[in-house]
Parts: structure tokens; C-alpha cells; sequence
């Protein structure tokens, strides 16, 4: 009878262990913070109001405004890309055009996208990439400062200054053919979206902040802005790989064909691979793939 009250008990401990969520994710509004901009930043942040104002019901011309406030915000950056405010408005708008794109369902990654306004046709588009699997159609982009992020793994936001929007990317569709590329399901992955201009043609160029932390923006070299942990904290909540980490314990022949290798990044020829292996009642969530 002691030792089942004893088996009893550990199995309370286990499930207690889980009780704290991984990761806690929740949605905010984002605003500019800071004073204002002046001259051409002020017409910017004043494009930029107006845009989030249209967002629901002027789609087009709300992504417009945001294309005429990166240009402004571009043109400063051209002239002193340590322009901390013109920084923060041109990562801001651009972080609002994927906003605008995502909750529009807009789709300029098929085709380019012609944005109308009164001086002209924008044009928006995107660098391919010769990597198929990086092809942005493949991913549905969140920028990640709509997110607030906490809970028992993520407890700092780590983050890098510099030009670009860092969005939270996920694949769209579940991989059929995940384990023979070591992949999870369903991809989370970290990237930088930057914007510049060819007259009026906007074209977007996705980074991994993991491997690029700099980047050509208009002929000079600048620091790359990241956000590495809301990609990590929206893929713990989003699979939740605690829910099984118990009764894997308890059943692990019902399980034994969820084990697989599986890796966190894309592969890259330049880094070396680290295999790590998790423990009983654990899974892939202790894993660091910056270790």
C-alpha cells in the first residue's frame, strides 16, 4: 500500500511539474513609442496613424500609407542610417505593411501587388530566394511586436537593434515529408523583413537573424534588428509539447513512433550540427538552438 501511495504521489509531481505553461503568448496593438518626428518623420508617423485607422476597411490605401511613410523614412536613413527615430518609423511601417498583408489576406508573394495613390502607383514585391524552402508564400508572417510573451521558459525577450522588422514566420501547411527532412510538422522561424525602394517599387527581402547580423541597406552595411525569442515562444505555445511529455512516460509504446530527429533552423553548411537528446518525461522544448 506504501509503495502505491509512494507511485501515486510521484505521478502528482510529474503533473505538477507541467502546471506552469512553457510559453504564454498573448496579442497587443502596437504603437510608436517615443517623441515624435520632425519634418518628413513627421509626415511618416502621420501616414502611419492614418494607415492603422484603414487597416480594417481600406486595406490598399491603408498599406499605401504605409509605403509612403517608408519612403520618407528611407530617405533619412539614406542620408544618417543612425537616425534612431527615422529607425523606429521605417521598422514600424514596415512591420505594419505584413500586419496589413496578414489580416487582409493580402497576397503579394504570387504576383507584385499595385498599391494606388494619388502620385502614383506603388508597386510592392519581394527578393526571391534561391532556397525553395524560404519562398514566403510557404509562411503566414506576424511581426512581433503584436506580441506580449512570458511563462516558465521565457522569462527575458531577447532582441537585437538595427534596420528591419523581425516577424514570426509559420508554415502554412503541414509537411508530409517532415521526417525525411528532419523537420517538425509545421516550421516557426525567425526572420527580419526589409524594404527598399527601386522608385516606386517596393521590394521586400526576408533575413535569418541568426546567421546575417548585418545587412546592405542602400550601398552601406547596417546592424540587422531580431526578435529571437517570440518565434520560439509562439512555436511552444502554439504545439504545446508538454501535453505529452507524461504519458509518453506512462504508454511510450503508443508513442514510439512520434520519436524522430528533428531540427529548428534550415540547414546551413557554416554551422556546426548539434544533436541533442532529451530526457524521461521531457521533450524538444529544452532545447536551445543557440547552444
Amino acid at each position: 500500500m506504501r509503495a502505491l501511495s509512494c507511485a501515486v504521489c510521484s505521478i502528482f509531481v510529474l503533473v505538477g511539474c507541467t502546471s506552469s505553461p512553457y510559453a504564454l503568448v498573448s496579442h497587443k496593438k502596437p504603437h510608436l513609442v517615443g517623441a515624435s518626428g520632425t519634418g518628413p518623420l513627421a509626415f511618416a508617423e502621420q501616414s502611419l496613424t492614418r494607415a492603422l485607422r484603414e487597416e480594417r476597411t481600406k486595406p490598399l490605401a491603408a498599406v499605401a500609407n504605409c509605403l509612403e511613410a517608408l519612403q520618407s523614412a528611407s530617405d533619412e536613413l539614406k542620408r544618417n542610417p543612425r537616425n534612431a527615430t527615422a529607425i523606429r518609423d521605417y521598422n514600424f511601417g514596415v512591420s505594419r505593411i505584413f500586419q496589413i498583408i496578414h489580416d487582409a489576406k493580402l497576397d503579394p508573394w504570387t504576383k507584385p501587388l499595385s498599391v494606388p495613390t494619388a502620385q502614383g502607383d506603388f508597386v510592392l514585391t519581394y527578393k526571391p530566394d534561391p532556397r525553395p524552402e524560404w519562398n514566403p508564400a510557404l509562411f503566414e508572417f506576424t511581426p512581433a511586436d503584436e506580441f506580449d510573451v512570458g511563462g516558465k521558459y521565457v522569462t527575458e525577450r531577447t532582441t537585437r537593434d538595427g534596420i528591419g522588422a523581425p516577424m514570426v514566420a509559420v508554415e502554412r501547411e503541414t509537411s508530409k515529408e517532415r521526417r525525411q527532412k528532419l523537420a517538425p510538422s509545421r516550421i516557426f522561424r525567425t526572420v527580419t523583413a526589409v524594404a527598399q525602394f527601386q522608385n516606386r517599387r517596393c521590394v521586400l527581402e526576408f533575413y535569418g537573424p541568426l546567421d546575417n547580423e548585418t545587412v546592405n541597406f542602400y550601398g552601406r552595411t547596417v546592424a540587422l534588428a531580431a526578435d529571437f525569442t517570440v518565434p520560439l515562444a509562439v512555436m511552444l505555445q502554439e504545439t504545446d509539447p508538454a501535453k505529452h511529455e507524461l504519458s509518453r512516460v506512462l504508454n511510450p509504446e503508443k508513442y514510439a513512433q512520434s520519436a524522430a530527429i528533428q531540427r529548428l533552423q534550415p540547414f546551413n553548411p557554416n554551422k556546426t550540427v548539434v544533436l541533442v537528446i532529451h530526457g524521461l518525461k521531457d521533450s524538444q522544448s529544452n532545447v536551445d538552438p543557440d547552444d
